[in-house]
C-alpha cells in the first residue's frame, strides 16, 4: 500500500516533463489524480492509459490555467471525479511557460511574452489555489513548482524570473492563509531539468555538459528528482513543513 492511498490530487501541467513525473509518482503511491494539460493531447492520453495499467485512476483535462473559465471546468472535473467538496488532498501548481527560444531579456524582451509568462506562471497558480482552498481537506498539501530563477539575477530572462519570484510570494501567503487548517504550502525550486521545457537552450552545443560541470552533484536534474521532492512534502511526515522554498538543483544554487 502506498503512502498516499485514498488521497486525491490535482496537478496542473501534468502531461509532460516534471508534471508527468509528479502524476506518475503520486499515482504510484495510491493517489487518484486529475491533471491539466494545455496542448499535448496524445501525451495526456498516453499517461492516463499508463496509470490505468497500474490500477489507479487518472483524469486528464485540457485547461489553460491563465483562463478563469478553464479553471472552473478543471475543478468541475475534479468534483466529478472526487465527489462533493471538500474533496482534494493535494494540489501541485506545476503548469508554466518559459520563453521557448524567444528573446526574453530585460533589454529587448517583448511585452506580449512578458504578459503571457506572468499570466500562466503567476496569475494561473493564484487562481487555481484560490479555487482549490475550499476544496482542500484539513491537513492537505499545496506544492508549487518554481525555479531557482526566482532567487537569482537573470537579465537574459527577467520576465520569467519575475514570474517565479511572484510564485514564491504566493507560497508564503498560502501557507499563512491555510495554516490554521493544517494545510501546508511549500515551493520546489528546480535548477536545470532535462525536459523539453528548456529544449531551446539545451540545443546549444555543450549546454548539458556545462550544466553538469557547474552542478556539485555532477549531472543535470531529471523529472523524477523533482517528483521525489514533491512526494516528500506530501507525506504525513512533512506535516510541520510549510512556507519554505526548497531548492532541488543538485546544489547548483549554492
Amino acid at each position: 500500500m502506498g503512502c498516499l492511498e485514498g488521497k486525491t490530487a490535482l496537478v496542473t501541467g501534468g502531461s509532460r516533463g516534471i508534471g508527468a513525473a509528479v502524476v506518475r509518482t503520486l499515482a504510484a503511491q495510491g493517489a487518484r489524480v486529475v491533471f491539466s494539460f494545455r496542448g499535448a493531447q496524445d501525451a495526456a492520453d498516453a499517461l492516463v492509459a499508463e496509470i490505468a495499467v497500474a490500477g489507479v485512476s487518472a483524469v486528464a483535462v485540457r485547461a489553460d490555467v491563465s483562463d478563469s473559465a478553464a479553471i472552473a471546468s478543471l475543478f468541475a472535473a475534479c468534483d466529478a471525479a472526487f465527489g462533493p467538496a471538500p474533496n482534494l488532498d493535494i494540489l501541485v501548481n506545476n503548469a508554466g511557460i518559459g520563453s521557448d527560444g524567444q528573446d526574453a531579456s530585460l533589454r529587448s524582451g517583448s511585452e506580449e511574452l512578458f504578459e503571457r509568462m506572468m499570466a500562466v506562471n503567476a496569475k494561473g497558480p493564484y487562481l487555481v489555489t484560490q479555487a482549490a482552498l475550499p476544496r482542500l481537506r484539513d491537513g492537505g498539501r499545496v506544492v508549487n513548482i518554481g525555479s531557482i530563477s526566482g532567487k537569482v539575477s537573470q537579465p537574459f530572462a527577467a520576465g520569467y524570473a519575475m514570474s517565479k519570484r511572484a510564485l514564491q510570494s504566493l507560497t508564503f501567503s498560502t501557507a499563512t492563509e491555510a495554516g490554521r487548517r493544517g494545510i501546508t504550502c511549500n515551493l520546489i525550486a528546480p535548477g536545470a531539468v532535462a525536459t523539453d521545457f528548456i529544449a531551446a537552450v539545451r540545443a546549444r552545443p555543450g549546454f548539458d555538459e556545462g550544466t553538469a560541470r557547474a552542478t556539485p552533484m555532477g549531472r543535470m536534474g531529471q523529472p523524477d528528482d523533482i517528483a521525489g521532492a514533491v512526494l516528500m512534502l506530501c507525506r504525513e511526515e512533512a506535516r510541520w513543513v510549510t512556507g519554505n522554498i526548497i531548492e532541488a538543483s543538485g546544489g547548483v544554487a549554492l
